[in-house]
């Protein structure tokens, strides 16, 4: 039994025409991180390299600036005389779409099987009690189902999705930290303004003695009335445990020691702050908006 991890980004760029920015002020055309020593009409700066622009390696003549202070950093606008712009390339023809490969027999029937094989979405709210035992809950079928577990969830965190020979679990789970005495005094306080819930309102000593042998992970369903589909769900997360708990231990470990690592790096060498700095410029456009021409 295995744990596969799919990612899935999606990229998109928005390119806008120039007849729009012709309609108002270019406000970033150059940001960096350096702090300039130009302060004068007369001096020079050279721009840097934009993307998607014709004015990389242009000099401006800088006509004003004005600097705001943002306590340890500073914005910088540096107001420069308007270049002249090189004429824009004809954009290229859009090439005909590709037309999409012809499944074979076999794909079209490994896709039919796939779609008829059982899946659940199982999206998981969790707090870990001092790091041994942990509340889970999660909907199905308009159902929220709680439920205690002696498996520190934590260690699923990175768990996307289960396979097993009955079903396929796309699995999220958002785990937060708490200690026994935090549960009592929220349980308490829940109690004495009658809007406590018996479901999870007690600490499961219970289910801590019942632990036996006690490294095997035990679990108990709280909330009344559990659909079928949820306490096999359950069941087959404690059984993925069971069956990787080495690695996923192991695994939850060295992520700690990366952030502990990170942490102390960012401590070592606290980020500075650095100015950031604008140069802008106006530029006419023929394009006239309908609405002002009456």
């Amino acid at each position: 039994m295995s744990t596969k991890l799919h990612l899935a980004t999606k990229t998109c760029g928005v390119r806008f025409g120039l007849q729009f920015w012709c309609l108002v002020f270019l406000p970033l055309l150059l940001i960096h991180e350096s702090i300039p020593t130009v302060r004068g009409n007369d001096e020079f700066q050279k721009g840097k390299e934009l993307e998607d622009t014709n004015l990389s390696h242009e000099q401006f003549r800088i006509l004003d600036t004005q600097e705001v202070q943002l306590g340890t950093r500073s914005i910088i606008y540096h107001r420069v005389e308007t270049p002249i712009l090189k004429p824009q390339p004809e954009p290229l023809a859009t090439p005909a779409p590709t037309p999409a490969p012809i499944p074979s027999a076999e794909e079209l029937a490994e896709q039919a099987r796939w779609d008829a094989f059982p899946q659940m979405n199982l999206f998981m709210s969790c707090t870990v009690y001092n790091d041994a035992l942990s509340q889970g809950s999660f909907h199905h079928e308009g159902v929220n189902v709680v439920f205690w577990s002696t498996i520190n969830f934590h260690y699923l965190s990175q768990t996307y999705d289960l396979m097993t020979p009955d079903c396929y679990y796309y699995l999220f789970v958002a785990a937060g930290d708490s200690t026994k005495e935090e549960f009592e005094s929220q349980s308490a306080y829940a109690k004495q303004h009658g809007f406590a819930d018996s479901t999870n309102a007690q600490w499961p000593e219970h289910l801590l003695a019942k632990s036996a042998p006690p490294e095997k992970a035990t679990w108990q369903i709280v909330s009344p009335a559990p659909p079928p589909e949820a306490i096999k769900a359950i069941e087959d997360i404690h059984s993925y445990f069971e069956a990787n708990k080495v690695a996923l231990i192991q695994q939850h470990a060295d992520r700690e020691a990366a952030q502990l690592a990170h942490e102390q790096w960012l401590q070592a060498n606290p980020p500075q702050p650095k100015d950031t700095v604008i140069y802008y410029f106006p530029i006419k456009s023929s394009f006239v908006p309908p609405e002002s021409k009456q």
